[in-house]
């Protein structure tokens, strides 16, 4: 075969795929793809290896050896065997000699070496053919042509880009052919069976989270505690008592059951929030890993307005609660809607500032949208409805309307939550893209603006670990009741995150807004998501980063020049199409440039993934960068965290087999960002499952052993009436813990009286100083432009001009009451923890009083000494448990008492003084036509000035907090009581003469019993053991602060 001067691609008519050099490669191919393409996934899990950053900007193209295609050793016989000359043809897994380091790069090594192409091969008897195509660098002394067959191959790979003759190039006699395919040659059954099934990228074997949890042997020692307990359900079953109504057995059976499918509790929520069309449905479906998922209507329209929670149930099937908003609701949000259309109406906008007209505009569409999508039909049939009809008449008529949609509204004002649940993942898909989503059908009804949250529960790997994920609408399209909704959600959530296409995400006014809400909130756990990190181009970076530059040009170089190289290996290839019969030597040529080819492809991926590798990677570090100096400021900006994701990277490569799709899948930073979010919880899990390990399954080892001996029958009269009489006495000292005058039941009383000393006696006498205070302030306000001051008012005082900049009007008003109550505030709060504290105390002294008691019986008389002393062990565990359960609900108390604080003096729309003038700034929105400017700011003024608005403050303040204390005393008094039933259960086996008699009765089951109890507590030893030993590790590579 003769070389050929390569075509050029452009020229050649035929059909094949080829590669064509670009001056401007593409990245990595995904660039055009809309953000919410529709995500290919599942439910899994995977160990994760990061992407190397750095690439080798002069990687080596691959260029075949001259030997490879020429060099052919010229002996006598040119080869000894037809055997050898086989062997000889047998495509390799050669990888080219050059090589980059990384583990992405790696990952491509290997793929190159596990998946060359294998070409089955027969031989043919034909005569010898003359090698007139061959020029003379590839003529070779052919003794064997004359005396065998020549070689007919056909691949069985074909290449994406350039696919290969599959046909037969030489042909036999049909005798020769039957006779082959019966008995194919060992080498052709190896090649034919090489195609492996390769397994695809898994979830659940992700690189879990740099946290203690996550160890390896953490989780192997909550497995090994799961198998204890479960091996003790398996013993306790064993006899007919755990069936018996009440008995002690069937209690015991209860508690290990429950111990036995022990889950840590804890949760954490998730928050992303973002405008439609930047990608969040599709980073959504990353994240969860599910296939199409959460998505956009079949238009594209997304709602913008409704908070989505993602939720973990272990079931196969999918639900959905829908909580719509009550009648009273709905009519409130439309008053304010058609308020904002009207104005805009009304308005020609000529004496507006731009960004007062733009703002007024948005409100306006947003109306618009709601009320088309509400009532399409019936807006078409009466037009005048959003205009010419008087207000009230017009409200009315859309809630005669709202009847209509959603008769249920009507009949079930109070009762507003609806579950359905399906059996797959596309119906339970395709009913949230109804409810979530704009319609182009005229006849059916948008759901979306009467709802207030969805609640969508579904098996996936990220939410199992205790995960919450909250889709949550941007903050500026949002009318007032929405807005209500997303801001006091976005306050619940553990961690926020702002999302925004990675190109405009420092300058995205959402990311903005989010940052200024925690700033008068006092979050300080945002970070910031940036989607479509892969859309990119080698020009653009080039043009951005000149120290760049140079490097960047040489990586595309390298792109060109080696597909240039594959395009030439494809029309070597492509010129052995047209011979219907080749010599051992043509095919072995063919079999080298196939493989040179495939190498070359291999080599041209490679150098394409470094190259967006590259640039992907420092576009992502600037991002990040400047979103962390543009928000240092903000409350946590200091330690932001940013994730650039790609999730069409994702979705591209999802379902490729692992060891391919590897390097992709960490280059489109879903796996660092689902790494992340599962980390969240790791520290609450940990506790949980330790006290799981050290208490709870102690405690209930305890009580079996406890049930065993009361049937051991070696205790007289004697020594039975001493266990009773200490049974008395731990009985007694319990009580005083649990008895009406204690502490545990006056906790509330206590910190009330407290607040009103304190903090309520203080704002009685400040309300009016403070009322004169705000008045003061909104005087200030009245010199704005009547555009600028309707522009605050519909953005409820919180807004930024060109003229005025930025002001808070609620903030000003309060600042006054701020400043006073800061200190005062403090020293409250450390008091209140003091209390706590000596509750604390309290439960602690009164289980180490029972605690000496049962000692001292145990030790004075020996002949009880087994049983007080087993009773002692499980007493000290639960008092373990008890003072855990304590320490979470002050946590939480604590957690309360933060957001109370945020409540009651930031000023944000959901705080109180937000809350006690939003009717004011919704009566100042009513207004427009004449007059309306000296309306609006009287209106304003009256609400600020009003002596009763800091009275009312105050008393929602106290309101508030009442149910948090009272929510303290309730769940103290239940874990106290959970406890105390485990305790008095134990109790009771000491001394009710019927435990004694139910454990005598079945000496079998109670030997049975107590050996598993005795190897269940040796197994618990050796697993507490590894869960302190790598506590206390941690512990001390732990950096003491200062």
């Amino acid at each position: 075969m003769s070389n050929t001067t390569p075509v050029s691609p452009t020229t050649r008519t035929s059909s094949t795929t080829q590669y064509t050099p670009s001056s401007t490669p593409s990245v990595l191919g995904y660039g055009d793809h809309d953000p919410d393409y529709p995500l290919p996934s599942i439910e899994r899990d995977m160990a994760s290896t990061s992407v190397g950053s750095e690439s080798t900007p002069a990687s080596p193209i691959y260029t075949p050896s001259v030997s490879s295609r020429a060099s052919i050793p010229r002996q006598g016989s040119n080869y000894e065997s037809l055997d050898q000359h086989l062997q000889n043809l047998r495509i390799g897994s050669a990888t080219p000699q050059t090589s980059t380091s990384g583990p992405a790069n790696a990952a491509f090594q290997r793929e190159a070496s596990s998946t060359s192409s294998n070409p089955s091969i027969r031989v043919t008897p034909t005569p010898s053919v003359a090698d007139s195509r061959r020029s003379p660098i590839n003529r070779r002394t052919d003794s064997l042509v004359d005396g065998i067959s020549a070689l007919e191959m056909g691949t069985t790979r074909q290449s994406a880009q350039s696919p290969e003759p599959n046909n037969l190039l030489g042909y036999a006699s049909t005798a020769s052919r039957q006779s082959i395919g019966r008995s194919p040659s060992p080498s052709r059954r190896r090649r034919s069976g090489s195609g492996v099934d390769r397994p695809a990228h898994k979830v659940e074997d992700e690189e879990p989270p740099q946290a203690l949890f996550h160890e390896r042997q953490v989780q192997e020692a909550l497995t090994n505690a799961r198998n204890v307990t479960a091996r003790l359900v398996q013993v306790l079953s064993g006899s007919n008592l755990h069936q018996e109504q009440n008995s002690s057995i069937q209690n015991l059976y209860q508690q290990a059951t429950r111990l036995s499918t022990f889950q840590p509790p804890s949760f954490r929520i998730v928050g992303l929030v973002g405008d439609s069309g930047i990608g969040k449905s599709s980073l959504i479906n990353s994240l969860l890993d599910k296939n199409e998922f959460a998505r956009a209507s079949n238009s594209g329209a997304a709602c913008t307005c409704v908070v989505t929670e993602y939720h973990f149930h272990d079931r196969d099937d999918y639900s959905i609660d829908i909580d719509y908003f009550t009648v009273e609701e709905l009519r409130s949000q439309f008053e304010q809607l058609l308020s904002a259309y009207r104005e805009h109406e009304s308005s020609d906008g000529s004496d507006m500032a731009t960004g007062d007209r733009e703002d007024l505009k948005r409100k306006a569409d947003l109306a618009k949208n709601t009320f088309r999508a509400s009532f399409r039909n019936n807006l078409d049939d009466t037009p005048g409805v959003l205009v010419a009809l008087p207000f009230d008449q017009a409200i009315n008529t859309m809630m005669a309307w709202v009847s209509q949609v959603l008769p249920r509204l009507r009949a079930q004002e109070h009762d507003t939550l609806t579950r359905e649940s399906f059996d797959d993942i596309s119906q339970c898909s395709n009913r949230l893209k109804i409810l979530t989503s704009e319609t182009d059908e005229r006849g059916q009804t948008c759901l979306w603006p009467f709802i207030r949250k969805l609640r969508v529960y579904l098996r996936a790997h990220i939410l199992s670990r205790g995960l919450i994920i909250a889709d949550l609408p941007g903050l500026r399209d949002l009318n007032s009741a929405r807005q209500n909704v997303t801001e006091r959600y976005v306050r619940q959530c553990h961690q926020i995150f702002a999302v925004a296409r990675i190109g405009r995400a420092t300058t995205d006014a959402g990311v903005r807004e989010v940052f200024e809400l925690a700033r008068r909130a006092s979050l300080s756990n945002v970070g910031v998501i940036c989607t479509q990190s892969d859309d990119i181009k080698p020009s653009e970076a080039r043009e951005d980063w000149p120290a760049e530059r140079a490097r960047i040009a040489t990586m595309e170089r390298n792109v060109v020049n080696q597909k240039r190289e594959v395009a030439s290996l494809e029309e070597d290839i492509r010129d052995f199409g047209e011979l219907h019969l080749l010599s051992i030597k043509d095919a072995q040529e063919l079999l080298e440039l196939q493989q040179d080819r495939d190498r070359a492809v291999k080599m041209l991926d490679k150098l394409e993934f470094e190259l967006g590798d590259h640039i992907i990677t420092i576009r992502n570090r600037k991002v990040s960068s400047e979103l962390q100096r543009r928000y240092s400021n903000y409350p946590g900006g200091q330690n932001l965290k940013t994730f650039c994701v790609s999730n069409t990277m994702y979705s591209k490569e999802r379902d490729k087999p692992a060891q391919k799709a590897l390097p992709f899948l960490n280059l489109s930073g879903i796996l660092e960002l689902r790494r992340y979010c599962i980390g969240i919880v790791a520290d609450s899990h940990l506790r949980a499952t330790t006290e799981y390990i050290r208490d709870e399954i102690p405690a209930c080892l305890g009580s079996v052993e406890l049930w065993v001996q009361a049937g051991s029958g070696d205790a007289n009269a004697e020594r039975k009436q001493q266990i009773l009489n200490t049974v008395s006495a731990i009985q007694r000292k319990l009580d005083e813990l649990t008895s009406p005058v204690s502490r545990i039941n006056d906790i509330s009383r206590e910190v009330v009286e407290k607040f009103n000393n304190q903090v309520g006696l203080y704002m009685r006498q400040r309300a009016q100083q403070w009322s004169a205070s705000a008045g003061q302030a909104s005087m200030l306000w009245q010199s704005f432009h009547h555009s600028s001051y309707a522009a605050f008012c519909r953005n409820y005082g919180t807004h930024t001009t060109g003229a005025v900049g930025y002001r808070c009007w609620n903030e000003e008003a309060i600042s006054s009451m701020k400043s006073n109550m800061s200190g005062l505030w403090d020293t409250f709060d450390g008091d209140v923890e003091s209390y706590l504290d000596r509750i604390y105390q309290s439960v602690e002294e009164t289980f180490r009083n029972v605690l000496r008691a049962t000692s001292d019986a145990a030790n004075s008389d020996h002949n009880v000494q087994a049983a007080l002393l087993t009773l002692t062990a499980t007493l000290r565990h639960r008092k373990s448990l008890l003072l855990y359960g304590i320490e979470n609900i002050i946590e939480d108390f604590r957690a309360k008492m933060s957001n109370l604080q945020t409540d009651a003096f930031s000023p944000i729309r959901t705080s109180i003084v937000g809350q006690l003038m939003e009717d004011t700034y919704n009566a100042a929105n009513m207004e427009y036509g004449t007059g309306s400017d000296r309306r609006r700011k009287t209106i304003i003024t009256s609400g600020f000035r009003s002596p009763t608005l800091f009275n009312h403050h105050r008393q929602r303040f106290k309101e508030q907090f009442l149910t948090i204390s009272d929510a303290l005393q309730q769940k103290t008094k239940d874990v106290v009581a959970q406890q105390f039933t485990f305790i008095e259960a134990d109790l009771e086996t000491l001394r009710d003469e019927n435990v004694v008699l139910e454990s005598e009765r079945n000496p079998e089951f109670r030997t049975r019993l107590g050996a598993e109890v005795g190897r269940a507590r040796e197994e618990m030893r050796t697993v507490r053991r590894a869960i302190d030993d790598l506590v206390n590790v941690a512990r001390e590579d732990t950096p003491m602060e200062g």
